[in-house]
């Protein structure tokens, strides 16, 4: 299943930086308890472009060279192949250039794989990423997400998908972990009360009820088939806190035999950083395109992908979609906002 964020991403998701932001008191927190040698490997999975980390990963290095001067920093970045990892490249390298004790890596491929050799990082992160499916889940034909249908059949196979994939994702970081090395996800989730990336408990739309309405539209206008209409569903699941910690207290996971353990977690609310502009300076244009930019980011391959390659030559329904959600955000920007729940996850191997 082919996923890949648009190009631009860091530009078109300052919510995605804001998350990151708020989980630097962690990520020291895990740094100042290492233990420091001579070489100490870092790693951010899932990074995108690499640019909403860059202020991140640089207060990691500076923290670590006030501990050891003379420790050789290596900082790896991973996205899939499928990503702009050019523009990856060019990012993480602003923390080795004129910095000899620190090199910087590309590792291209799927964090559901194992990417390092074992025992390998000292310090892992990852940022809203470990949120999406590895295996596609079919049976969802009434909405673009499944989290706002009423499909209970749905919803419980994309849960069954997620919670697989996290005790994957866990198991494969607890065998490249050394011992005593810390993990921590800052990870798109849904709190006690249903709120979620897109869906705010009712302050303003549903997000993705938008999107699925707009994506009816053009089936109902026949500019997508009824096939590509049922295809059009955004392979993610956003995970409870108890679902977060769940490998993490079983003590028959996979992760939990190889001694990854959970040492704290917390939930975390972010509210839209467009909507907060669009109140201070009422500019209702660069509001609508730049939430239209954001949604687009992380939900068009979705729907690039529903498409039968051969039907469209003149017309793109996914150019479409996002120019009518424009459009509505737009025509109603008081009813509009992408406020983000995130969970911290803070991790040890012992």
């Amino acid at each position: 299943m082919a996923i890949a964020m648009t190009k631009g991403y860091s530009e078109q998701t300052a919510g995605a930086k804001l998350c990151i932001d708020l989980a630097s008191d962690w990520a020291a927190e895990c740094i100042s308890d290492l233990n420091i040698s001579e070489n100490v490997f870092l790693m951010d999975y899932g990074a995108a472009d690499g640019g909403t980390a860059s202020e991140f990963w640089g207060k990691i290095i500076n923290d670590l060279q006030e501990k050891n001067q003379s420790t050789e920093i290596t900082l790896i970045g991973n996205d899939l192949y499928s990503n702009d990892n050019q523009a990856l490249i060019n990012n993480l390298s602003i923390q080795s250039i004129n910095n000899e004790v620190v090199k910087t890596f590309l590792c291209a491929g799927s964090f559901y794989d194992q990417l390092v050799p074992s025992e390998f990082i000292d310090f892992g992160f990852s940022a809203t990423a470990m949120h999406w499916l590895n295996k596609k889940v079919e049976n969802l034909n009434d909405h673009t997400h499944v989290l706002a249908s009423s499909n209970q059949t749905a919803r419980n196979d994309f849960l069954k998908q997620a919670l697989f994939d996290w005790n994957q994702i866990l198991d494969i970081r607890s065998k490249e972990l050394k011992i005593g090395g810390k993990l921590l996800t800052v990870n798109l989730s849904r709190d006690n009360e249903n709120r979620y990336l897109g869906n705010n408990g009712g302050k303003t739309v549903n997000v993705h009820d938008e999107i699925h309405s707009i994506w009816k539209e053009l089936l109902e206008e026949k500019l997508i088939t009824e096939a590509e209409y049922q295809k059009g569903t955004i392979q993610n699941f956003y995970k409870s806190p108890e679902e977060f910690i769940s490998p993490l207290i079983n003590k028959d996971s996979s992760a939990y035999k190889k001694g990854l353990r959970l040492i704290k977690e917390r939930t975390v609310y972010v509210d839209c950083p467009y909507k907060k502009k669009w109140k201070e300076n009422k500019n209702t244009e660069e509001f609508a395109i730049g939430l239209m930019e954001t949604i687009r980011s992380w939900s068009r391959h979705s729907f690039v992908s529903a498409l039968d390659k051969n039907s469209h030559t003149n017309l793109n329904p996914v150019d479409t979609l996002f120019h009518r959600l424009t459009k509505r955000i737009s025509n109603d920007p008081e009813n509009w906002s992408l406020d983000y729940v995130e969970h911290h996850l803070m991790m040890e191997r012992v």
